[in-house]
């Protein structure tokens, strides 16, 4: 735009007036003149003092390490457990080899005894005909740890403890396979099949309740062969006949403690073991382990131990409440020969009252009513016990004619029926009057 001044100039001049002096324009301000920058007097030292990209990118690094530090990757093949690495086609077996020493014991008990178990006598304790035939020397104990108490298809055995006896090295081998990695289960399956088809029987704490059951799911889940069926002595069944009369609990920690004398220190729990399982998968740490690994060698062990100790009760230190147990199942199993020869070295071994009835009972069993009517009559001074009269007063009636003797045990209490108490108390009476 034009100034005003400019405007003014071409206006035409007014008549008679001079000519205006045309204004010149002014000057544009100066613009300040820039700071002069400062340049350093080296300015290579200028650059190095700068750090580079890749000193930038450690640095970031750095920061994002110590706001979130990751735990390296354990390498599998390094282990603080007792354990080594097979491979095998199916992957990876972490395994656990131990010869025990030849005097080795657990508590009272030498494990070398289960060597020379007689089998027709364990076949009879357990009640089972087939382990008649067996060869004690090639019985394969079996113990599992698992990640779940109540079994069924997603319960895992995650610890598969295992020994035998080892003809070339005269002990028994300890044999233990971890699952460190779920999924990994085919060659522990793998190496239990093998040694089942070495071994003649199969030796279990509740192992035909859960063990064998979930080893055999283990094998379908892992379309696998099923493995060899075997001849099975459950230890279970055969310490409830056994101790039954005084255990108060019957898991295979306590028949260690009152049947075999060793006391476990730091045991851990049935109900722990798989908490520190699942601890051991979650962080790696190995030390979570170790009390399982353990816990399943003591568990295996006294099965051997167990084994021995029944396989020869009268030689193994049975205490004579102990030995009438014996003796009642032998009776059961309908070995009287056997069970009365039993039952009177639990008598001569303080098995008291309860030895004592076991030989009366098994005597009344072969009809050795003589024999029978003495341990009944001293078992009647000693003990308050209906059944006890019971039996006297039928040896007193049928036995030794002794109607008067037989009625007055009924008078006391027979722990029958009312019905049956009358009943036979009416016969007595009529006897005693027939009789001169």
């Amino acid at each position: 735009m034009a100034s005003f001044a400019s405007k003014l100039a071409r206006l035409p001049p007014m008549p008679g007036a001079a000519p205006a002096p045309v204004a010149a324009p002014a000057p544009a301000p100066a613009a300040p003149a820039p700071e002069p920058v400062p340049v350093p007097e080296n300015a290579a030292a200028a650059l190095k003092s700068k750090p580079s990209l890749d000193e930038l990118r450690d640095r970031i690094a750095r920061i994002i390490s110590k706001a979130a530090p990751t735990a390296p990757r354990p390498d599998p093949t390094r282990t603080e457990l007792p354990f080594f690495v097979e491979h095998t086609t199916r992957g990876p077996l972490y395994v656990r080899r131990d010869r025990t020493p030849p005097a080795a014991r657990v508590g009272r008990a030498p494990l070398v005894a289960a060597r020379d178990a007689e089998p027709g006598l364990l076949s009879l304790l357990a009640l089972d005909p087939a382990l008649a035939t067996c060869d004690a020397r090639r019985a394969l104990f079996i113990d599992t740890e698992t990640t779940g108490l109540q079994g069924g298809t997603g319960t895992v055995a995650f610890l598969l403890g295992m020994s035998f006896y080892d003809e070339a090295q005269g002990a028994f081998i300890l044999e233990q396979a971890l699952l460190r990695r779920l999924g990994e289960e085919g060659p522990i399956l793998e190496l239990l099949a093998r040694r089942l088809d070495e071994a003649s029987m199969i030796v279990t704490f509740n192992g035909k309740a859960f063990d064998m059951p979930l080893l055999r799911a283990r094998f379908v889940m892992n379309r696998m062969s099923p493995p060899r069926e075997l001849p099975h002595l459950d230890l279970v069944h055969v310490a409830r006949r056994i101790h039954g009369h005084r255990l108060k609990s019957r898991t295979l920690a306590a028949i260690e403690s009152e049947v075999l004398g060793r006391e476990r220190v730091g045991d851990v729990g049935g109900a722990d073991v798989v908490a520190c399982y699942m601890h051991y998968l979650r962080t790696s740490d190995e030390g979570a382990l170790s009390g399982v690994v353990t816990h399943n060698e003591h568990d295996v062990l006294s099965m051997v131990a167990l084994v021995g100790l029944y396989g020869e009760p009268m030689h193994g230190g049975l205490p004579g409440a102990d030995l009438a147990g014996v003796a009642k199942t032998l009776r059961r199993a309908g070995e009287l020969d056997r069970a009365a020869e039993t039952a009177e070295a639990a008598v001569v071994r303080g098995g008291g009252a309860l030895a004592k009835r076991t030989r009366g009972d098994i005597a009344k069993a072969r009809g050795d009513k003589a024999r029978a009517l003495l341990d009944y009559e001293a078992l009647a001074e000693e003990i308050d016990d209906s059944s006890v009269r019971l039996e006297l007063a039928k040896l007193y009636e049928h036995h030794v004619k002794s109607f008067a003797a037989a009625l007055a045990l009924v008078e006391q209490g027979t722990g029958e029926a009312e019905a049956a108490t009358e009943k036979r108390r009416a016969r007595l009476r009529r006897k005693i009057e027939k009789r001169p």
